[in-house]
Protein backbone atom coordinates (compact mmCIF):
# COMPACT_ATOMS: atom_id res chain seq x y z
CA UNK A 1 0.00 0.00 0.00
CA UNK A 2 1.35 3.37 -0.91
CA UNK A 3 2.12 5.58 2.13
CA UNK A 4 1.37 8.90 0.14
CA UNK A 5 -2.03 7.69 -0.89
CA UNK A 6 -5.21 8.96 1.10
CA UNK A 7 -6.90 5.80 2.74
CA UNK A 8 -10.70 5.32 1.88
CA UNK A 9 -12.18 4.98 4.93
CA UNK A 10 -14.72 2.29 3.74
CA UNK A 11 -11.38 0.38 3.50
CA UNK A 12 -9.79 0.83 6.67
CA UNK A 13 -10.57 -0.35 10.02
CA UNK A 14 -11.99 1.84 12.35
CA UNK A 15 -10.35 2.34 15.86
CA UNK A 16 -11.63 0.78 18.39
CA UNK A 17 -14.17 2.70 21.09
CA UNK A 18 -11.00 1.97 23.51
CA UNK A 19 -8.77 3.17 21.50
CA UNK A 20 -10.64 6.13 21.08
CA UNK A 21 -11.45 6.89 24.79
CA UNK A 22 -7.81 5.88 25.65
CA UNK A 23 -6.64 8.68 23.04
CA UNK A 24 -8.92 10.95 25.29
CA UNK A 25 -7.54 10.34 28.27
CA UNK A 26 -3.80 10.76 27.32
CA UNK A 27 -4.76 14.07 26.32
CA UNK A 28 -6.52 15.04 28.87
CA UNK A 29 -3.82 14.57 31.18
CA UNK A 30 -0.93 15.66 28.95
CA UNK A 31 -3.27 19.10 28.68
CA UNK A 32 -4.46 19.70 32.58
CA UNK A 33 -0.87 18.70 33.82
CA UNK A 34 0.43 22.23 33.30
CA UNK A 35 -2.53 23.53 34.34
CA UNK A 36 -3.17 21.71 37.68
CA UNK A 37 0.35 22.41 38.52
CA UNK A 38 -0.34 26.29 37.79
CA UNK A 39 -4.07 26.01 39.69
CA UNK A 40 -1.16 24.46 42.63
CA UNK A 41 1.31 27.30 42.17
CA UNK A 42 -1.34 29.91 42.31
CA UNK A 43 -2.39 29.77 46.02
CA UNK A 44 0.86 29.11 47.03
CA UNK A 45 2.28 32.63 45.18
CA UNK A 46 0.18 34.79 46.88
CA UNK A 47 0.30 33.32 50.18
CA UNK A 48 4.22 33.66 49.77
CA UNK A 49 3.35 36.92 48.70
CA UNK A 50 4.59 36.39 45.05
CA UNK A 51 8.06 34.89 45.30
CA UNK A 52 10.18 34.94 42.99
CA UNK A 53 10.93 31.02 42.45
CA UNK A 54 7.24 30.41 42.35
CA UNK A 55 6.38 32.94 40.01
CA UNK A 56 8.86 31.02 37.83
CA UNK A 57 7.34 27.88 38.20
CA UNK A 58 4.25 29.51 37.78
CA UNK A 59 5.73 31.08 33.74
CA UNK A 60 7.45 27.46 33.35
CA UNK A 61 4.20 25.79 33.51
CA UNK A 62 2.42 28.42 31.12
CA UNK A 63 5.41 27.70 28.75
CA UNK A 64 4.05 24.41 29.13
CA UNK A 65 1.03 24.66 28.09
CA UNK A 66 1.79 26.98 25.28
CA UNK A 67 4.26 24.06 23.77
CA UNK A 68 1.53 21.50 24.72
CA UNK A 69 -0.38 22.46 22.55
CA UNK A 70 1.52 23.78 19.39
CA UNK A 71 2.85 20.33 19.90
CA UNK A 72 -0.59 18.90 19.75
CA UNK A 73 -1.56 21.47 16.29
CA UNK A 74 1.40 20.35 14.87
CA UNK A 75 0.66 16.38 15.29
CA UNK A 76 -2.49 17.46 13.86
CA UNK A 77 -1.72 18.92 11.41
CA UNK A 78 1.08 16.60 9.89
CA UNK A 79 -0.45 12.98 11.03
CA UNK A 80 -4.23 13.72 12.06
CA UNK A 81 -2.65 12.67 15.42
CA UNK A 82 -2.96 14.39 18.87
CA UNK A 83 -0.37 12.78 21.44
CA UNK A 84 -3.29 10.60 22.45
CA UNK A 85 -3.68 9.20 19.56
CA UNK A 86 -0.30 8.60 18.56
CA UNK A 87 0.27 6.90 21.72
CA UNK A 88 -3.09 4.73 20.86
CA UNK A 89 -1.81 3.83 17.37
CA UNK A 90 -4.97 5.69 15.71
CA UNK A 91 -5.76 8.71 13.48
CA UNK A 92 -8.31 10.86 11.53
CA UNK A 93 -8.61 10.68 8.14
CA UNK A 94 -11.72 12.84 6.07
CA UNK A 95 -13.86 10.86 3.52
CA UNK A 96 -11.49 11.38 1.05
CA UNK A 97 -8.69 9.61 3.12
CA UNK A 98 -6.67 13.05 3.54
CA UNK A 99 -6.03 14.18 6.85
CA UNK A 100 -8.44 16.51 8.10
CA UNK A 101 -6.75 20.45 8.19
CA UNK A 102 -6.53 22.33 11.77
CA UNK A 103 -9.43 24.62 10.50
CA UNK A 104 -11.93 21.54 9.99
CA UNK A 105 -11.02 20.43 13.20
CA UNK A 106 -12.02 23.38 14.98
CA UNK A 107 -14.81 24.83 13.07
CA UNK A 108 -16.67 21.44 12.10
CA UNK A 109 -15.44 18.83 15.32
CA UNK A 110 -14.87 21.05 17.94
CA UNK A 111 -16.97 24.37 17.60
CA UNK A 112 -20.34 23.34 16.45
CA UNK A 113 -20.54 21.23 19.95
CA UNK A 114 -19.16 23.96 22.07
CA UNK A 115 -21.87 26.17 20.56
CA UNK A 116 -24.33 23.83 21.25
CA UNK A 117 -23.56 23.27 24.97
CA UNK A 118 -23.11 26.83 25.38
CA UNK A 119 -26.66 27.85 23.80
CA UNK A 120 -28.67 24.88 26.04
CA UNK A 121 -27.44 26.05 29.00
CA UNK A 122 -28.81 29.42 28.28
CA UNK A 123 -31.94 28.13 27.39
CA UNK A 124 -32.47 26.15 30.35
CA UNK A 125 -30.16 28.18 32.87
CA UNK A 126 -28.78 25.43 34.69
CA UNK A 127 -25.37 24.39 34.91
CA UNK A 128 -23.84 21.79 33.14
CA UNK A 129 -27.02 20.99 31.19
CA UNK A 130 -24.48 21.82 28.08
CA UNK A 131 -22.90 18.65 28.45
CA UNK A 132 -26.11 17.12 27.86
CA UNK A 133 -24.66 17.75 23.91
CA UNK A 134 -21.12 16.32 25.03
CA UNK A 135 -23.21 13.51 26.62
CA UNK A 136 -25.33 12.71 23.02
CA UNK A 137 -21.56 13.22 21.17
CA UNK A 138 -19.73 10.56 23.13
CA UNK A 139 -23.02 7.53 22.63
CA UNK A 140 -22.81 7.90 18.75
CA UNK A 141 -19.42 6.01 19.26
CA UNK A 142 -21.96 2.80 19.55
CA UNK A 143 -23.10 3.43 15.82
CA UNK A 144 -21.78 0.72 13.90
CA UNK A 145 -19.40 2.98 12.24
CA UNK A 146 -18.27 3.92 15.83
CA UNK A 147 -18.31 7.94 14.91
CA UNK A 148 -19.47 10.23 17.44
CA UNK A 149 -21.62 13.75 16.68
CA UNK A 150 -18.29 15.67 15.97
CA UNK A 151 -17.36 13.02 13.63
CA UNK A 152 -20.20 13.22 11.64
CA UNK A 153 -20.65 17.67 11.71
CA UNK A 154 -17.09 17.06 10.67
CA UNK A 155 -16.73 14.07 8.53
CA UNK A 156 -14.10 12.65 10.12
CA UNK A 157 -12.87 9.19 10.58
CA UNK A 158 -10.87 7.69 13.36
CA UNK A 159 -8.69 4.88 11.94
CA UNK A 160 -6.28 2.54 13.31
CA UNK A 161 -2.90 3.83 11.96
Amino acid sequence: MDLDKPKDPNEVEAATRLSRLGATLVDSLVAFAPLGAMVLLVPMALIAGGGGPILALIALTGLISVAVLITQLVLLAKNGQTIGKKVMGIKMIISTGEIPSVWRVFLLRWLPLAVTAGVVELMFKVRGMGNIIYLVDALLIFQPTRRCLHDLFADTHVIKA
